[in-house]
C-alpha cells in the first residue's frame, strides 16, 4: 500500500522525519504555531480506517485540525482515536480542549510512538480529500507522516499529518 519509488524533497525531511512535535519545531523556526480545530466528532469507522489502519471497531473518534504560522496553512492533521481508547484514557483526551495534542503527546512520558511512516499523495489518494478545498492546489503531491501512539491498558490511536506545500516556502 505505502511501496513508494518518489523521495520526498531533500527540505522536508527534517519535517518528515523530526521525531518530537512537529508544533514545537513550527514555533521554534518560525515564531509562533497557531492551532485551528476543524472538527472533532465521533463517527463510524471509514473504510481508510478499517483498511489502512486495520481498524475492526464501529466508532471512532476524529480530530481534523489546520496548523498555520504567518498566516500560512502549514499541515492538515487528523488524529483517529478508537472508541475504547478514548474510554479507557478519557482523562488524557479531555485535555485536547485546552492543549495541542503535540504538547500532550510528549510531556506524557507513558505515551510512545510505536511507529511512524512518511508517504506521498496526490489526487488519487484519499487522504488527499480530507483537506478543505482551499488547501487542495492544483493536484500536486503532497507529504504525509502517519504515527501510531500507544498508551497505558495497550490502547492506542493514530495521527495524519499533511503537510501543505507553504510549510516550506515561509522564511525564518
Amino acid at each position: 500500500m505505502f511501496a513508494q519509488t518518489v523521495n520526498p524533497p531533500e527540505k522536508l525531511l527534517p519535517w518528515l522525519n523530526h521525531q518530537r512535535s512537529l508544533t514545537a519545531k513550527l514555533k521554534k523556526e518560525r515564531g509562533e504555531a497557531i492551532l485551528s480545530i476543524l472538527k472533532q466528532e465521533w463517527r463510524n469507522c471509514s473504510w481508510w480506517d478499517r483498511y489502512v489502519l486495520g481498524l475492526a471497531i464501529n466508532s471512532v473518534m476524529h480530530r481534523d485540525i489546520i496548523m498555520t504560522a504567518q498566516n500560512k496553512a502549514c499541515w492538515y492533521a487528523r488524529t483517529i482515536i478508537p472508541c475504547d481508547c478514548y474510554e479507557k484514557n478519557a482523562s488524557f483526551f479531555m485535555r485536547l480542549k485546552e492543549e495541542a495534542l503535540g504538547v500532550i503527546i510528549f510531556d506524557t512520558p507513558e505515551i510512545q510512538r510505536d511507529r511512524m511512516i512518511h508517504y506521498s499523495i496526490d489526487s488519487a489518494s484519499l487522504e488527499y480529500y480530507w483537506l478543505p478545498h482551499h488547501l487542495r492546489g492544483t493536484g500536486e503531491r503532497l507529504w504525509v507522516r502517519l504515527s501510531k501512539f500507544i498508551l497505558p491498558q495497550s490502547t492506542f490511536f493514530y495521527l495524519v499529518e499533511i503537510l501543505l506545500p507553504e510549510l516550506l516556502r515561509m522564511k525564518n
